[in-house]
């Protein structure tokens, strides 16, 4: 096994297992529904610092479009100084463009733990892996609130949870689109448009013949997404 097998497994596998694990068991009537729940809003208020940099420069970043398209404007026909006063408005702004995409990356590998948790993780076959201090466990009743199985697929549920990613697009801070050549398409415009609309049917194809506890998961990591954004921006 080499060092990233090993560093992916111990920082982020092993803590998202022991948690949901940990948390399952101490919830009144073991729901893994609700453990979800609750690992769910654990891991965004971990997150919560990085998150709120991410939309703070988002939103900062469409606050001085119009005029960073001005200045680009200026310099259309010299790329170099183009970059040159780009970078220096930037700095005069006291934006670092760069700064809403890095905390987001953080996010990626617990997103790729809890996806994996969530798909091979209702059953614990390596009982290594769980933390000392935790009892015996294999495996998770799969009924959440008595209603569903989360570990069979489920359809409405992989629906519901496309919805609330289009929700989640339409309230994250969006940038005006740039101005494009004449006959050009927009490619900023273009991808807000993907990222909308295209994004959340993708959601739902994942999710269509996958353990419900993916959409499941997705569902209410999207509505968490949607309040904390709205506290932060409040």
């Amino acid at each position: 096994m080499n060092f990233f097998s090993v560093a992916y497994n111990e920082i982020i596998h092993r803590p998202l297992l022991n948690g949901l694990v940990g948390i399952y068991l101490f919830l009144p009537y073991h729901d893994l529904g609700l453990a979800i729940i609750v690992l769910t809003l654990v891991v965004r208020l971990i997150l919560h610092p990085a998150i709120s940099q991410a939309i703070r420069s988002q939103h900062a970043m469409t606050r001085i479009q119009p005029r960073l398209r001005e200045v680009q404007e200026r310099f259309k026909n010299d790329k170099e100084a183009q970059a040159k006063e780009t970078m220096a408005f930037y700095r005069a702004e006291g934006v670092n463009p760069l700064s809403g995409c890095l905390p987001l990356l953080i996010q990626l590998p617990v997103l790729i733990g809890l996806y994996r948790l969530f798909w091979k993780g209702l059953v614990v076959s390596d009982h290594s892996l769980l933390y000392s201090f935790l009892p015996a466990f294999d495996v998770f009743n799969p009924v959440a609130f008595g209603l569903f199985d989360l570990t069979q697929a489920s359809i409405p549920l992989a629906i519901v949870a496309g919805i609330s990613q289009f929700l989640q697009g339409h309230f994250t801070p969006q940038p005006p689109p740039a101005a494009s050549a004449p006959g050009g398409r927009d490619f900023s415009a273009m991808m807000q448009w993907q990222a909308r609309y295209v994004f959340p049917v993708i959601i739902i194809a994942i999710s269509w013949s996958l353990p419900s506890a993916l959409a499941f998961y997705w569902t209410i990591f999207n509505l968490f997404a949607i309040f904390q954004q709205r506290f932060i921006e409040w």
